[in-house]
């Protein structure tokens, strides 16, 4: 092999090297040591992030630089703030002490209902997730007229999807002090499975026996960044797939159109909650979720 065919052979081997390069990691229970499944994971300040897998498992595509910062958060622990200091990295969370002040107990004696921002057949807007682990959030402030339903019934959404059985996590948020998403109400995820087509899912609340909290409540849904929820649009001549920006991860979730302010949507975008009542030219203005919430007593 002459002196210019094996140069030219370790650079291809050089690229195909940086090619496969991958930042790795494992998210476990600082307490047990157990995997922590389906952990959300954000690159601080940028619009790339993942969602661990059921073993605890998480992989970005590529080696994230040493200088960033993943911010880790996952239902029943505490958010976390972790520097890369590697291509691999074994991140361990801490259980949070979910607060019961605000959860109450009574009889299961329930006979009346009240139905909170009603769904209707109105699908023309949706917003979905194309490959990064947003979570969009719906505020219910809790009113004097709902002192006779002040219990927690069920959720309900329209979801949209191209596979079957997308998975996907709803949570119920507190309020903090300043008005945001706070810590969960619930210390067990809410596990969904959104069909295949437009379908509205509901999920039950009443075995919890949760009352509406005096500041109101957070209802949020969560993408799971998965493999099993991966859907590429495909050439229907050819049978081959587009190109990679025509990924996305299912279900999308129904939302109001983008120039209606008023119905207190939020997204967790690059490790933050952000209110979704900015200008319409910010991308994230779509992210207006459409909830609904049955109250009993």
């Amino acid at each position: 092999m002459n002196k210019k065919a094996f140069l030219l052979l370790c650079l291809l081997l050089a690229v195909a090297g940086t090619g496969f390069a991958q930042t790795k990691g494992l998210v476990v229970d600082k307490a047990t040591k157990k995997p922590v499944p389906y952990a959300n994971i954000w690159v601080e300040n940028e619009n790339l992030g993942t969602t661990g897998n059921e073993k605890g498992e998480f992989l970005f595509p590529s080696v994230l630089p040493k200088d960033k910062t993943l911010i880790i958060s996952c239902l029943g622990y505490e958010r976390r703030r972790v520097s890369v200091v590697g291509n691999y990295l074994r991140v361990e969370l801490t259980p949070a002490a979910i607060s019961l002040q605000e959860v109450t107990v009574r009889k299961n004696t329930r006979r009346q209902k009240r139905i909170l921002n009603r769904l209707d057949a109105n699908t023309e807007f949706t917003f979905g997730s194309n490959g990064v682990p947003w979570m969009v959030a719906q505020y219910f402030p809790n009113q004097p007229t709902y002192t006779a339903t002040p219990f927690l019934d069920e959720i309900a959404l329209v979801t949209s999807s191209n596979i079957k059985n997308a998975s996907f996590k709803m949570r119920l948020l507190q309020v903090t002090e300043d008005g945001k998403p706070g810590q969960d109400l619930l210390p067990v995820p809410l596990l969904a499975v959104a069909p295949k087509g437009i379908k509205t899912v509901k999920l039950d609340l009443s075995q919890y026996n949760l009352q509406l909290p005096p500041k109101g409540v957070f209802v949020a849904f969560e993408w799971l960044i998965i493999p099993r929820n991966r859907y590429q649009n495909t050439d229907p001549e050819t049978g081959l797939p587009f190109a990679s920006s025509s990924v996305s991860y299912e279900p999308s979730v129904r939302s109001y159109k983008p120039s209606d302010k008023a119905h207190n949507g939020w997204i967790y975008d690059k490790g933050q909650w952000l209110s979704t009542n900015v200008s319409e030219a910010e991308a994230i203005s779509l992210a207006k979720p459409h909830f609904q919430l049955t109250l009993s007593d």
